[in-house]
Parts: C-alpha cells; structure tokens; sequence
C-alpha cells in the first residue's frame, strides 16, 4: 500500500487541477461571499474542501475500511449540498443537514465498534461523531484553523507523521490543503472539508477512546468551542446552527491576536493537548 504521506501530494494537486478548471474552464466550485459581521474576506473566495474526499478514498478503499469510506462520503455530500446553498444565500435547511450528519456519524460509530454487539458504545460513539463533525465546522471560522486542527487530530490519533492507516491519510491531505487556505488563503474548507476533517477524527479519536478515554484530549479545543457556543446561543435565544463571532478564535483575537497567528495557534494547541493523552 502507498504510504499515507502521499495524500498530501494527492490533495495538492486535485487541488491545483480544481482550482485551474473552477477558474478557465468551468465555474464549478461554489463561493462563499463577504458576509457583513462574520466574514472578513474582501472577495467571493472557491469552497474546495470538497476534493478532499478523492485525495483520501483510495487509502479507504485499499484498506477496506467500508464505514469510514460511508461516513467521509456522505459528510462531504451534505457539505457540498450546503456550500451550493450558501453561495445562493440559501443555506441548507438544518434539518436535512443534520439528518444527513446523523447518517455520516452512524456510519462514523460503525467504523469503531459493531451496534450489534455493543448498542450502548455505539450510542455514545455516535454523539460524540456528530458532535465533532459539527465542532470542526465551527471552528472554520478563521484561516487555516479547522485545517490545522484536522491534520492535528488526524495524524496525533494515527502515530504522528509515520502514521500509515487510511485515516492518517486525511491528515496528510489536511497538511496539503493548508497552503491553499492559510496565511492569504485561495481557497477555502467550505462544510463539505470541515464535515470530511471532523467526522474522519471522530473515527480515528472514537478508536482509541474505546482503549483510554484520555484520548479525548485529543479534541479538547473543538469540543470546548462547540459547547461554549451552542451554550451562548441558547442562553441569548438564538438558534444554535447559525454563525456568529463568539468562537475561541473570535476571542483570541478580540484579545489582540493577529488574525494569521491563529491557525498556527490553534494547531500548536492541539498538539500539546495530544501529548498530554
């Protein structure tokens, strides 16, 4: 089997060929446009985190790994669904999305343990899926924060960079989409990217937890985020789906952070909350 480095490779250069065909041949790639109080991008920018999908399958398909390759393609589906929408100023509606993330983090629990055999872990394993891939999404709020996080937690969870497994293959092709999306980003994760990096973390975080819960660590910053979010939302009567700037990267840089510096930030973070686990 090629090493799972190579998908670093593989997503840079689906990456070089989408952009060139999104830009002299066919428009293809949804945008996301400035959007007044979270965006601060001045121009329409491509959503490309759906070719993260092919630059990883392979390393799936080879391993047989039918769950993970279930859950990676209908997270990045339903990401894309809704990039599409935003782009028309029409997200898609959270009740479609989050059955269709519901179906991904099925699959997701699928991957670590059987619900035949073991219903009550499963369960468990399917709320923390759900609620990962969810909590990466959130976090792509900032350059090169979810992508940094995603290559963190994927490659932490898979033996660092000589990690070799499928998974550690979504690492790899977080680490190749980085140059694209940080410090002056070209192109950016979109939902179906976050959904791709978060449900494929929750697989590889869910398999190690089932052996040492300390492994949760190893998502600490996105769950941290996601709850004191969700919390505030509701606390303030506002729906918990839709975007605002009370993120962990919003307060960081409320705090006098350059904007640039938080995804090395965040990634450092993520890090050193793995070699804590």
């Amino acid at each position: 089997m090629i090493a799972a480095a190579w998908a670093a490779l593989a997503s840079s250069a689906l990456l070089l060929l989408g952009d060139l065909v999104n830009r002299r041949v066919r428009g293809w790639m949804p945008d996301d446009p400035p959007r007044p109080g979270r965006k601060l991008h001045a121009r329409p920018i491509p959503l490309a985190g759906v070719l993260l999908a092919p630059a990883i399958a392979p390393w799936l398909v080879a391993e047989r790994d039918v769950p993970a390759l279930v859950a990676l393609t209908v997270a990045t589906a339903v990401g894309f669904l809704d990039d599409h929408g935003k782009e028309r100023g029409h997200d898609l509606d959270w009740r479609w999305k989050a059955l269709g993330l519901a179906v991904a983090a099925a699959a997701a629990a699928t991957a670590i343990v059987s619900p035949a055999r073991d219903p009550v872990p499963w369960c468990v394993l399917f709320l923390f899926a759900f609620v990962l891939t969810n909590a990466t999404n959130f976090l792509d709020n900032t350059d090169g924060v979810a992508t940094g996080l995603g290559a963190a937690m994927l490659l932490s969870a898979n033996g660092g960079v000589h990690g070799t497994s499928g998974i550690a293959a979504a690492g790899f092709a977080a680490v190749g989409f980085l140059p694209w999306n940080w410090p002056r980003p070209r192109l950016f994760l979109g939902d179906a990217g976050a959904y791709a990096l978060g449900v494929l973390a929750a697989i590889a975080i869910g398999r190690l937890v089932v052996v040492d819960v300390r492994a949760l660590w190893l998502a600490a910053l996105p769950l941290v985020d996601f709850t004191q979010v969700v919390a505030a939302r509701l606390w303030l009567g506002l729906p918990p789906w839709v975007g605002d700037r009370r993120h962990l990267t919003h307060v960081v840089q409320n705090l006098g952070l350059q904007r640039w510096l938080c995804a090395p930030l965040f990634t450092a973070a993520a890090v050193g909350l793995a070699l804590l686990a």
